[in-house]
């Protein structure tokens, strides 16, 4: 064991019972006399530092430098005091003095990274891992930034690495987590933080995105255990205690919040993040004013896609247009933010559309074979209409009829499309290829979610308005209910929601994506009606608002279903649900009422640049405009 120079017994004598600042005025104390002590020089500038005074460390470490410039552990000590008093230029240069010396070009990936450089930040942490392939860390770090700059399997393999050298620690868990759900790779997302869960329970962040990976595969349950064992396990979490508000109000148990809130406000959280949670629980009191003035003052430290859903949609209630307008708009931004590069582009969909639509013109549906289906089992019954025309109002109805299954936007359909290819493939359709994709449908929805014994299909999925060409093709005695709305309320609706974001829903993160994606949709739906025999009943939300039984008597007419006085009980319907997965949740566990027929009209101003593509719709449909 080497001990210590006699002279600086002083200084290892305070730092050895924890007196770093009685070790640092010991060493500065020697220091008067021996001023060019190189080594004493630099374990002041690191006691210097060990204790937050930067400034004085970076004086000191760079007077030992100067006595000594091949000192490598000065070297990096001084790198990281100029990191920490924000002198990042200097750093770098600092850093690149060490060569490709491992610790140091870790330091220098670390800068790259705050001054908005990741190339070569990533450059520096690939000489690092090969240098030292076990260095977590860093496999960790270079993962993230991969993800920053959505080289997405570059990120995935780093975090993988980091989790393969150091199983034991979290972080690289929970990054992971979060790339997997901005891919949408919620199965693998839930699988990873129920591995990390079982190896470190005890951690509340692991306890945190193990809820939110639970609530990305519906499992409800489980992510509200992990979510209230977040909170036991850290009483002061905010994201915790929001992430379980949300939940709640998505299970229609929006008695909990004001207790949440309370829970949190004793738990000691900041009190302005509590008044999210109040917020919250009044808007879904229908306590608007109230909640407005809370909305408002809702720091910046909350999500920023909550907090501006929250103020917008309160906004919207009290009257206050340009405030919602402008918060819907920044919710959306933000949304749009989270998605990786590789996933922003609504075109993708907008093209899959027109590559449906081309098949729906008379000179190609005169093209078509002639086939002919089986007549079992049942042909569903399909429930379209473009985003926010009621469709999930209908759907909540229909659910209240025991001989009814209804599907809440399930990719039953989807299946069937993936496994006939290119959508020119319909024309081509024989027998055979018909009855295989029937059987197709029939077996995912029994593995998705299979009707009872006699019961009939209902799909509900709004956006099947686009397909109506794979679905007559194997479904040409299926019954069609087509729900309708004035198109200004529909786009302004799908721009105002919360959607979850995929290729479709990209649309509506501006009212003109949400304009064209409505145009394209009609004219699907157009050429199909006009160019197929599709047996079909409109709604119009208008009428269905104003007269719901009426036109609910109709309805069941039209599906042969016999009147039932509960089908009216929206209400009732969807309490017994134990999540609605539409941005719909909120208003379908209301009476059902009035107010949101012709709302476009309070934002005529906002609406002005799109009116030119959703004018000749609303006066072919018979609205004003």
């Amino acid at each position: 064991m080497t001990l210590p120079p006699p002279h600086l017994s002083p200084v290892f004598a305070r730092i050895k019972i924890g007196d770093l600042p009685g070790a640092l005025n010991a060493a500065q104390n020697i220091l008067r006399s021996t001023p060019r002590d190189q080594p004493l020089l630099s374990l002041a500038g690191m006691l210097a530092c060990r204790t937050g005074d930067f400034a004085t460390g970076v004086t000191l470490l760079k007077q030992a430098r100067a006595l000594d410039p091949k000192d490598q552990a000065t070297l990096n000590n001084l790198v990281r005091a100029m990191i920490e008093t924000g002198d990042l230029d200097a750093a770098t240069a600092l850093a690149a003095d060490g060569g490709d010396d491992p610790k140091l070009l870790r330091l220098s990936a670390h800068v790259h990274h705050l001054q908005g450089r990741p190339e070569r930040a990533i450059a520096d942490y690939r000489k690092v891992v090969a240098a030292m392939p076990d260095d977590f860390e860093s496999w960790n770090n270079l993962g993230n930034i991969h993800a920053s700059v959505d080289e997405v399997e570059e990120a995935i393999a780093g975090l993988q690495k980091a989790i393969e050298l150091r199983p034991d620690i979290s972080l690289p868990y929970c990054n992971l987590s979060q790339l997997f759900a901005k891919l949408r790779r919620f199965s693998e997302r839930q699988a990873l933080m129920r591995e990390a869960q079982r190896r470190d329970p005890s951690n509340a962040e692991v306890q945190l995105e193990t809820g939110l990976a639970e609530a990305s595969m519906r499992d409800y349950p489980a992510a509200e255990a992990a979510l209230r064992e977040a909170i036991r396990l850290d009483g002061r979490s905010v994201a915790a205690y929001l992430e379980l508000a949300v939940l709640l109000e998505n299970l229609n148990r929006t008695d909990e919040l004001a207790g949440l809130a309370e829970q949190a406000r004793a738990a000691g959280l900041p009190e302005a993040e509590t008044r999210f949670i109040d917020a919250w629980a009044l808007r879904r009191q229908n306590r608007f004013e109230e909640a407005l003035p809370l909305a408002q003052a809702v720091p910046e430290t909350i999500d920023t896609v909550r907090r501006c859903q929250l103020l917008g949609e309160v906004a919207d209630r009290v009257g206050e247009a340009d405030i919602a307008f402008s918060a819907f708009r920044q919710m959306n931004a933000a949304s749009l933010e989270l998605m990786p590069i590789v996933l922003r582009d609504a075109d993708v969909y907008l093209d899959e559309v027109r590559a449906n639509t081309d098949q729906l013109s008379a000179e190609a549906t005169n093209r078509w074979t002639r086939t002919s289906a089986p007549s079992e089992p049942p042909s569903p019954i399909f429930l379209v209409g473009f985003p926010r025309s009621g469709t999930t109002l209908l759907d909540t109805l229909l659910m209240n009829l025991p001989q009814l299954h209804v599907l809440e936007e399930m990719p039953v359909v989807r299946q069937v499309e993936n496994a006939l290819g290119a959508p020119s493939e319909i024309a081509s359709l024989d027998d055979e290829r018909v009855a295989e994709l029937r059987r197709l449908y029939f077996e995912t929805l029994d593995q998705i979610a299979p009707p009872a014994a006699g019961q009939r299909v209902v799909d509900k999925f709004p956006l099947h308005m686009t397909r109506m060409g794979i679905i007559h093709r194997l479904f040409p005695d299926a019954k069609v209910i087509f729900a309708e709305r004035h198109p200004c309320d529909c786009v302004l609706s799908a721009f105002m929601s919360n959607f979850e974001l995929n290729r479709a829903m990209l649309s509506f993160t501006t009212l003109d994506g949400a304009a064209r994606l409505y145009d394209l949709a009609q004219t699907a739906w157009t050429l199909a009606e006009a160019n197929l025999p599709i047996d079909v009943h409109r709604i119009r939300y208008e009428r269905m608002v104003e007269n719901p039984e009426a036109e609910m008597r109709a309805l069941l007419a039209f599906l042969d279903v016999p009147w039932d006085e509960r089908v009216l009980d929206n209400r009732g319907s969807a309490a017994k649900r134990d999540h609605i997965r539409t941005a719909s949740y909120s208003q379908v566990t209301e009476p059902i009422y009035r107010r949101s027929a012709g709302r476009w009209e309070r934002y005529r101003s906002h609406l002005e640049p799109v009116l030119p593509i959703l004018a000749p719709w609303a006066e072919s449909m018979g609205y004003a405009i």
